[in-house]
């Protein structure tokens, strides 16, 4: 006898609330028909890049999705009210939240989404003062895509684990989001916007800058103010930050030049090269001097 063959089982189709307006997207799904239970799930997530007629009208979603503009812009209607969407933009909904998004077709827009299922996932959002039906908008929006990348490439794999590593993802990726999301007041967005103002020069004028002073006679702000912002909306204080970049761009110059110790550490405004090398060694574990790859001279 001929062995027999099973016929091959079709692909299921896509959720259909996959927009098809999208000229490109990276997206997967888990679970079409997840059970209703305690236990938080990512049902689906991926990555669109909105074609400049995108516009999606909603009276609700069947679950809780956590949507992210990465690039690009448009607008947002939720719950009645306007807002502008624009990089680093999050908004949440879910059932019973009506929606519409429409891409600006002068402007192309990707977004990141994430859908999700189970108490558990309310309650991590409460925990967090996250709620459907809130827009925010997060500081450092390449951290939030950095997650949400590694989240679809943990929901596009085949691990059997895949399922436990997205939920995984989810939890960073909420917390995240909470922890960068900038206050809701009227202060925030011009104080931001000195914070990003302030930030910038430094990245370009670190290899120079000796004194936080000259930072915020250079941005019009005073030290203490300098300070506050940073610690409101930064990781690091000015001075951190700063050395963050020297030390940095240090590696660089002894990994690929000539010069000596003592002309980097002049080179990038130290006060003398014992206090370069304490703190490289307190950064990277080594003196510069015994700096993987590099040929001292002197």
């Amino acid at each position: 006898m001929s062995p027999r063959h099973s016929p091959a089982t079709p692909p299921a189709p896509e959720p259909r609330y996959f927009s098809t307006q999208v000229s490109d997207a990276q997206r997967f799904y888990l679970e079409l028909k997840p059970r209703s239970g305690r236990q938080l799930k990512v049902v689906s997530g991926g990555c669109e890049h909105c074609r400049a007629d995108y516009k999606i009208r909603r009276s609700g979603f069947p679950y809780l999705i956590i949507e992210f503009v990465a690039r690009g812009a448009g607008s947002l209607t939720l719950k009645g009210k306007q807002f502008e969407l624009k990089p680093g933009t999050v908004f949440i909904y879910g059932p019973r939240v009506p929606v519409e998004i429409t891409a600006d077709p002068q402007h192309s827009m990707t977004k990141y989404f994430v859908t999700l299922s189970g108490d558990e996932g309310l309650e991590l959002l409460q925990e967090c003062q996250i709620f459907p039906g809130l827009v925010m908008q997060v500081m450092q929006p390449e951290r939030i895509q950095q997650i949400f990348d590694d989240l679809i490439q943990q929901g596009l794999g085949d691990r059997s684990n895949r399922g436990r590593m997205c939920t995984v993802a989810l939890r960073y990726l909420i917390m995240k989001i909470a922890s960068l999301a900038l206050p809701n007041d009227r202060i925030a967005p011009h104080a931001f916007t000195t914070y990003l103002r302030c930030r910038k020069y430094i990245e370009e004028n670190f290899h120079r800058i000796h004194t936080l002073r000259e930072i915020g006679a250079a941005c019009h702000v005073d030290l203490a103010y300098l300070c506050r912002l940073f610690q409101r909306f930064g990781r690091q204080s000015p001075f951190q930050y700063l050395q963050h970049l020297r030390l940095n761009r240090a590696v660089d110059l002894l990994q690929n030049s000539n010069r000596t110790v003592k002309e980097v550490a002049e080179e990038l405004g130290f006060s003398d090269p014992y206090n370069f090398s304490r703190a490289f060694r307190r950064v990277f574990g080594v003196y510069p001097g015994h700096l993987p790859g590099r040929n001292e001279k002197g």
